[in-house]
């Protein structure tokens, strides 16, 4: 399982596990789910990816993450339960699975 999520994080980009980043730290800082991503400062060249097609999955592979839960590492399930862009803030809307053991992948993406 741990291997299978390895692969899944190596294969990111570099935005993408960025995000990921900053959507655990700001969940375990407010423990809120959703985050606002104030994606037209931090990367204006995607924003504007989304401000042309907002519906176009830029981050397929971070909105297709999955891991164990916490309460069964064999049942898989995403990380997140949705990824939208908000074309009038320009801000990327996350929200992070309550399922999902947000825990163990936060000391995993920190190290």
């Amino acid at each position: 399982m741990d291997s299978d999520l390895q692969k899944q994080l190596s294969a990111l980009s570099m935005y993408e596990r960025a995000i990921l980043m900053f959507c655990l730290r700001a969940y375990f800082s407010s423990g809120n789910y959703t985050n606002k991503l104030p994606l037209g400062e931090m990367l204006p060249d995607v924003a504007a990816i989304f401000d042309v097609n907002p519906s176009v999955n830029v981050f397929s592979k971070l909105s297709g993450l999955q891991m164990g839960t916490s309460a069964d590492p064999k049942l898989l399930v995403n990380v997140f339960d949705s990824m939208t862009y908000d074309r009038n803030q320009r801000q990327l809307v996350t929200v992070l699975n309550k399922q999902a053991n947000l825990k163990t992948l936060l000391k995993i993406v920190d190290h």
